[in-house]
């Protein structure tokens, strides 16, 4: 096995654990920069794993969060950054939708829905 050949294996192997064709493991052995490659993908496999697993909240930690928002939304004005535009509110043309304060309960009912699960 040569370097492009380890190369096609990584884009179509599956990235859990050590392989297991012996090709694979040869040319490991015998090859620092692929092998540098290869543990370099495992560690980010592992940090993707990690990243994408589900972890519990504390309790109230989305009450909590939720809260510190609103307590900042109303007494900061909007930010005037350098370089921002402000657009207008946009309206919903959503008939499910009376106003924006209902899309905004509901968004921040799914929000907090999202964080506890």
């Amino acid at each position: 096995m040569n370097c492009d050949t380890f190369l096609q294996w990584m884009k179509t192997h599956t990235g859990r654990g050590m392989p297991e064709n012996p090709e694979v493991i040869d040319h490991l052995t015998s090859c620092p920069a692929c092998r540098q490659l290869f543990s370099l993908d495992v560690c980010l496999e592992s940090a993707i794993q990690q990243a994408f697993t589900p972890h519990n909240l504390p309790a109230g930690l989305a009450e909590t969060i939720d809260d510190c928002l609103d307590q900042f939304n109303h007494s900061h004005p909007p930010m005037d950054l350098p370089g921002h535009v402000q657009s207008p509110p946009v309206k919903s043309t959503d008939p499910f939708f009376k106003n924006d304060t209902d899309k905004t309960a509901l968004m921040k009912k799914s929000i907090q829905k999202q964080l506890r699960h």
